[in-house]
C-alpha cells in the first residue's frame, strides 16, 4: 500500500500536543495502521539530539574533580562553559598553551581531563543535555515547545521506511524549516540587556 505524500507544514506552531495526539497526527498523514511509529520516534530523536541546541536544553551541575578528571553526566551532549575558582579553557591534547592560574581541559571518552595548574576540587559545568525519549508517560522540552519538529522528523522516517525518496525530501525540507524556528526561538531567548526605545534590536 502506498501512502499519500503530504507535507507536515500545516502542523507548525501547534502547542500542547499530547503524545496520543502525536500518534493520531502521524497516522492521519501516513494512512497506515501497520507502521512502527514508535520506532520512527526513536530514530528521529537520535538525529534531533545532534542538531537541536536551545537554552531549554542547558543544564548546570557541580561536579567533583577526581585525579585530574571530571566524569561527564550521562545526558551530556556538548560543553557550554566550565567555571571554578580558576580559569578553565579547552586545549588540544598534544599542544596545551596555558598561563599561570589557567586550567586546560580536553575530552577523553566520558570524562574531561584537566591539565596545567592544580585544579579546583569541584567545577561547575554548563552543558547542552540530551532530551529524554518521548513516551506516553514522559515528555521533553523539544516536544512541548516545538511539536512540529517531531511531526516532520517522524514523517521523514516513515517515508524512509517506505523507501519513498520524494516523501523523504518533502519532510526533510519541512524539518529544516521547523528546526530554523527552534534556532530563532533560542536566539530570542538569549537576548539580554535593556531595551533602547526606538532601536530595532536589543542592546
Amino acid at each position: 500500500m502506498t501512502a499519500t505524500i503530504r507535507s507536515s507544514v500545516p502542523t507548525r506552531g501547534v502547542f500542547d500536543l499530547t503524545y496520543d495526539e502525536l500518534l493520531s497526527t502521524i497516522t492521519s498523514y501516513t494512512i497506515r495502521d501497520d507502521a512502527p511509529i514508535e520506532s520512527f520516534i526513536r530514530r528521529a530523536e537520535t538525529y534531533l539530539r545532534t542538531v537541536t541546541k536551545h537554552y531549554l536544553a542547558e543544564k548546570s551541575v557541580l561536579l567533583p574533580v577526581v585525579s585530574g578528571t571530571v566524569l561527564l553526566p550521562l545526558d551530556f551532549i556538548e560543553i557550554r562553559v566550565i567555571t571554578g575558582k580558576k580559569l578553565y579553557k579547552p586545549v588540544a591534547v598534544q599542544a596545551a598553551t596555558l598561563f599561570d592560574g589557567e586550567i586546560g581541559y580536553y575530552r577523553e571518552g566520558n570524562k574531561l581531563v584537566l591539565v596545567g595548574d592544580k585544579p579546583d576540587t569541584t567545577v561547575s559545568l554548563l552543558y547542552w543535555a540530551a532530551f529524554p525519549d518521548l513516551t506516553s508517560s514522559q515528555t521533553n522540552w523539544l516536544f512541548d515547545r516545538h511539536p512540529s519538529v517531531y511531526v516532520a522528523a517522524i514523517l521523514k522516517e516513515f517515508h524512509r521506511w517506505q523507501t519513498n525518496a520524494e516523501g523523504v525530501q518533502i519532510e526533510g525540507q519541512a524539518l529544516q524549516e521547523a528546526l530554523s524556528i527552534v534556532a530563532e526561538d533560542d536566539r530570542r531567548g538569549r537576548q539580554t540587556g535593556p531595551i533602547i526605545m526606538g532601536a530595532a534590536t536589543w542592546q
